[in-house]
Parts: structure tokens; C-alpha cells; sequence
């Protein structure tokens, strides 16, 4: 009779929602393992917390979409070379480059960048230009 008596008394431990932008109560909970109150509240405080992990990769990855979109509008209407200081004016950030390779320019070994299908460079005289080469399939 005492051990009827005691599971009348016990309450369960009241629990609040982990995403720190809804922090409700959890009130319908089936298993002492729930942390949110909903399927919602989970995958959004999950979204959250990636965001702020990987924010230094996406500001990056962003950075070079830009320096891409630039390149091309320059490429597709021909103008192949290019002060470095109007490319900065216009929104091209030098510190969103991909690694730099080694591509055989004229005869000689030339430091360029690629993105996707742009092949581009510093003027190796002064690097003050920016010269976007036009890739050449080897025969």
C-alpha cells in the first residue's frame, strides 16, 4: 500500500524547450529524453547552430561567388585585363581567392586562380592588374 502511495505523489520533473528562442514548457512528453517541445523547434535551433559554426566558411564561400560573377561579366564582354583597384571598387575582395596554381602563360610558369571556367592572374610586371586568361585544350 505504501509503494501505491508514493506513485500518486511523484510528479515528473517540469522540462523546458532547448532552442533558446522558444524555451516553452514541455508538457506532452512520452519519454524523459525529450529536450523540444517540437519537431519544428528542433530542426530550427539545429539550423541555427550549424549557421554559427560554419558562418567563417559561408562568408568565404560568398566572397568568392561575387569575385566569380565579376570575372565572368568581364570575361563574356571581352575586356580581359583590368585595374585591380577598379575590380576592389567594384566589389572584388582579394581575400576570397581560391589557391593559387601554376599554368604555363607565354612560355613562362604564371601564379593564377581558377574559378570554375576562369583562369585568372596578377600582371606579373607590377600586380597592380588583373588579367583573365582565355584555358586552351592541349593537343
Amino acid at each position: 500500500m505504501l509503494f501505491n502511495l508514493k506513485l500518486i505523489f511523484m510528479k515528473k520533473p517540469i522540462k523546458f524547450c532547448k532552442n533558446p528562442d522558444c524555451e516553452e514548457e514541455i508538457l506532452d512528453c512520452k519519454s524523459s529524453k525529450k529536450i523540444y517541445c517540437t519537431d519544428k523547434c528542433r530542426n530550427y535551433h539545429g539550423h541555427k547552430r550549424r549557421s554559427e559554426e560554419n558562418l567563417e566558411f559561408n562568408l568565404s564561400r560568398k566572397g568568392m561567388i561575387e569575385n566569380y560573377k565579376l570575372l565572368k561579366l568581364y570575361r563574356d564582354r571581352n575586356i580581359l585585363t583590368e585595374d585591380l583597384i577598379k575590380f576592389e571598387k567594384l566589389g572584388f575582395d582579394t581575400k576570397h581567392l581560391p589557391e593559387p596554381k601554376f599554368y604555363k602563360v607565354g612560355g613562362r610558369n604564371t601564379k593564377c586562380y581558377e574559378f570554375k571556367d576562369i583562369v585568372f592572374g596578377l600582371d606579373p610586371k607590377d600586380e597592380t592588374k588583373i588579367i583573365i586568361y582565355i584555358k586552351t585544350e592541349k593537343k
